[in-house]
């Protein structure tokens, strides 16, 4: 079966055709890991599992690098700002050291691969760390002086894009609107506006790692450059990230890796739209992040989540709200309970066309999702489990949890239930919601399903 990928470089979908046959080489961009990721942030990992679960499907061996940023990434993508790790390091009152900076970077690493396994979503085979790969970028920045695509300025040295003059192709970006302010300038020795820095000099006082240009630190841009050339090599299949990343940070790893080594960085880009907020994107510098914590804390199960995001295709801004969730959640639930005839009595999985077709054009997760709910009213259990290969949302384990769960509860707390299901037949909500206050405090949650109320232990 052909796949249909949107490519982000030429604008257009086209059939996806590896470099080496049975082998797909893939990096995607990773946290920066000065605080917990948000929600927004988890869309784009939804996203790469779903396709790296395609590609399975499809029968492709994956080799998949995500890095962990946690030196080099400033406030702004214009070059200008703090670093966001030293911004950390205020915030939480540790040392100014590359030590501090460690420890920052162990606690928000393991809380973003703890929000990974929550979400089902599959570990990549390299999650390399950019302080643990600064020989690798001192390589890249002598091998661009050294061809004349970068320069020395007072405050570090910096790539000139007008030597490149491919500059801009992907998402054929309008360099006239970049150049006429769309990066604030910060340093007046810089040749040409939209130039960006490969190495930063540090500050006497800040944390830096020696280099044979000065004590700094390397760009953010940079380190995705060494990184995936050094797992995966160049050119490689797959880079991936957020609709943000296509303007400046993507540009710059194109230009930077090319100018070096002379050849394409990656032949197919796709990238992810934002989730959205009435304020806007989601994001921790505007305030409005909503972590996989504060939805647990909701009684919002990460899977539900993981449903709610498959509810949308990838290149479609998604609007979150708290009423969409809850009833994405009320449909997973439904799904799993649905599928419970099917853990005892499997049927063989039967090849479906329009699960084929759906994952074919361009990951169309909500389609798939629409084939899904088709197959369980016709009681195609085991069609449904192989198709969850792709959605990933763990439906068979789940639905054995939720009916073990279900069968837990206490006979207070079912009697309690039931006391509220007589008060919502009446309309007397007022006892209902004070009902729905004692079995919380039991330890338990209820929620309201057009299948009848679901009672499960509180998480």
């Amino acid at each position: 079966m052909s796949l249909t990928l949107y490519n982000t470089l030429t604008g257009k979908k086209e059939e996806f055709k590896p470099l080496e046959a049975g082998k797909v080489r893939m990096y995607n961009c990773g946290p920066t890991v000065y605080n917990y990721v948000h929600i927004g942030n988890l869309r784009a990992y939804v996203f790469v599992d779903v396709l790296r679960r395609t590609l399975e499907w499809n029968g492709y061996k994956v080799m998949q690098v995500m890095n962990i940023t946690d030196v080099g990434h400033l406030t702004s993508d214009a070059d200008a700002g703090e670093d966001k790790m030293m911004r950390a390091l205020k915030r939480e009152g540790k040392p100014f050291t590359l030590q501090g900076m460690r420890e920052i970077a162990d606690i928000y690493t393991k809380a973003f691969k703890d929000n990974l396994r929550m979400l089902n979503i599959r570990e990549p085979e390299y999650m390399p760390r950019a302080s643990d790969h600064i020989t690798e970028d001192i390589e890249l920045v002598q091998e661009l002086l050294k061809k004349g695509f970068a320069y020395n300025t007072a405050d570090g040295i910096y790539f000139d894009t007008s030597k490149f003059p491919e500059y801009g192709k992907l998402g054929n970006i309008n360099l006239e609107g970049q150049k006429a302010g769309a990066r604030v300038e910060t340093n007046p020795e810089k040749k040409n506006a939209i130039d960006f820095t490969l190495w930063k000099f540090a500050k006497p006082e800040l944390p830096a790692f020696p280099s044979p240009f000065g004590p700094g630190f390397p760009g953010w841009h940079l380190e995705c450059s060494a990184m995936s050339r050094k797992y995966i090599g160049q050119p490689f299949d797959i880079h991936t990230g957020g609709v943000d990343h296509i303007p400046t940070h993507h540009q710059n790893e194109i230009a930077q890796s090319e100018a070096a080594y002379g050849t394409v960085l990656a032949r197919y880009w796709l990238h992810n739209e934002h989730l959205v907020v009435p304020a806007g994107k989601m994001a921790k510098s505007e305030g409005n992040a909503i972590t996989l914590h504060t939805l647990r804390e909701r009684g919002i199960h990460p899977l539900a989540y993981r449903y709610y995001v498959l509810q949308a295709h990838y290149r479609s801004p998604l609007n979150f709200s708290w009423s969409a969730l809850e009833s994405a959640q009320k449909s997973y639930f439904k799904l799993l309970l649905s599928l419970s005839p099917g853990l005892s009595h499997p049927l063989p999985s039967v090849s479906n066309s329009a699960i084929d077709s759906a994952i074919a054009a361009d990951l169309d997760t909500p389609r798939i999702l629409a084939t899904v709910w088709e197959l369980v009213k016709e009681k195609k259990y085991a069609t449904v489990f192989d198709a969850d290969r792709i959605l990933g949302l763990d439906i068979k384990n789940q639905s054995r949890k939720l009916l073990e769960e279900m069968g837990a509860v206490p006979e207070e707390v079912k009697r309690l239930s039931l006391e509220r299901e007589e008060a919502r037949e009446r309309e007397d909500f007022k006892k209902s919601d004070e009902i729905r206050v004692e079995i919380q405090k039991a330890g338990f949650e209820v929620m309201d399903t057009d299948s009848g109320p679901i009672v499960r232990k509180r998480m």
